[in-house]
């Protein structure tokens, strides 16, 4: 008799447990997850700038491993107010441009929701309104020019008013209002005292050698003749005060490129860039040396006023501390930009304002238009654009910077205005 094939015996004995990644002890040894010592620790490639962010080790869904989870990673720039590519800057090299050309002089500032364009058209004086992508909102309101002869249009603007200076032989500073519906309303217009009138035209007057003004504190200042450097300082309501003598500054001498911000003011001194205090009475207080150049121009920066200045084409950048005028480690001091050297001639341009959102320098000088950021070896270009007007270079420029976006307005010896906006629109 055949006997029946037995089956083999059967292993009662389970394979041991494995450990799979889920918090759990799976295998019984008192550990969970110690398969995977990394779980939990910082992943990715150490990007801390911008957007970039690092992610961590965290368990895969299937038990069986784990993965960098909540990396963010480089990715190309847009134009957004944001560092997409994690180098430390904003936007950089994708804003958007827009050029508009006038036949006019014209000057432009900064006011909550975009700028203020003050321009002669026709015998006119017309100030009118942008918003923060360039484009005039349809506002203005006009004042018979007092000055027919003017050479020049300054402005300067703290809330919503809005100041303008224009002139040659006589001076006169115009006052509007803005209201939050981007709406100006001229206020009235003040001659200057007879001390600031030109008999004849030594060229101090034009740009840009030209006088400015200032909204705050409210004050007209500029070379009263060939020799004195002077201001004459007004109220905070009405002009009135203008009709006051100009008040000597002694520091400042005779025929020097000049420019003012604030209560500062800044100025070329035997081949040298020098800034301080301007007080009312005529007092420069704590008078420093800049550097070695000339052609300097000052705005106020975030912790106090910002000068830039050229020395033999080459752009630098200084930033001071406003109770002090002194700059530190941090700050720029005399530093050199990487840009195109910029032709020095008598009429160069500059000029200079600081865009909080994006830590930004923005500069004209004479054709050049410039962001610039900064890094830990200096200064660096954001962006950059060559901008001739009326086929040469201007010899006067302003700029302005509202909503993140920077605005210029580069005025030619003939008469002509180029009228540029850079941000993201």
């Amino acid at each position: 008799m055949v006997s029946a094939p037995v089956d083999p015996p059967v292993d009662s004995e389970e394979p041991p447990p494995v450990e799979i990644c889920d918090g759990i002890d799976n295998d019984g040894d008192d550990g969970a997850d110690e398969d995977w010592p990394e779980l939990g620790a910082p992943c990715g490639d150490g990007i801390f700038l911008g957007e970039c962010r690092r992610g961590r080790w965290t368990c895969a869904k299937d038990g069986l491993g784990v993965f960098c989870d909540g990396e963010v990673g480089p990715a190309p720039e847009a134009c957004d107010g944001k560092d997409n590519d994690c180098d430390g800057f904003v936007d950089e090299e994708v804003l958007s441009v827009e050029q508009e050309e006038l036949g006019e002089l014209a000057s432009i500032v900064a006011i909550d929701g975009g700028f203020v364009l003050s321009r002669l058209v026709a015998g006119m004086l017309r100030v009118e309104t942008y918003d923060t992508s360039g484009t005039r909102t349809g506002h203005h309101d006009d004042l018979a020019n007092p000055s027919l002869g003017s050479r020049f249009v300054e402005s300067a603007a703290a809330g919503g008013r809005v100041l303008v200076a224009l002139g040659q032989y006589r001076f006169y500073v115009v006052e509007a209002r803005v209201d939050a519906d981007m709406v100006p309303v001229i206020l009235g217009v003040q001659e200057l005292h007879h001390d600031w009138d030109q008999g004849i035209d030594w060229g101090i007057y034009e740009p840009p050698y030209h006088p400015r003004v200032s909204a705050d504190p409210p004050r007209f200042v500029g070379h009263r003749d060939l020799i004195t450097f002077a201001l004459t300082p007004f109220g905070r309501s009405g002009l009135f005060d203008l009709k006051s003598p100009p008040t000597a500054a002694k520091g400042v001498p005779y025929l020097a490129y000049f420019d003012a911000a604030g209560a500062f003011a800044v100025w070329e001194q035997n081949e040298n860039v020098r800034a301080g205090w301007l007080w009312d009475d005529g007092q420069i207080l704590l008078e420093i040396d800049i550097g070695r150049g000339g052609k300097p121009a000052i705005a106020m920066g975030a912790d106090g006023p910002g000068i830039a200045h050229l020395d033999s084409g080459q752009l630098l950048l200084t930033e001071l501390a406003g109770l002090t005028l002194q700059c530190d480690e941090e700050r720029f001091c005399n530093d050199e930009v990487e840009a195109d050297l910029i032709d020095e001639t008598a009429t160069t341009a500059m000029a200079l304002a600081f865009d909080a959102t994006r830590d930004t320098w923005v500069v004209a000088a004479s054709e050049q238009l410039l962001l610039i950021g900064r890094s830990e070896a200096g200064p660096v270009v954001k962006q950059a654009l060559r901008s001739p007007v009326g086929g040469g270079a201007p010899n006067r420029v302003d700029v302005a910077v509202s909503g993140g976006t920077a605005a210029f307005a580069q005025n030619s010896k003939g008469g002509d205005t180029v009228l540029t906006f850079m941000g993201c629109f």
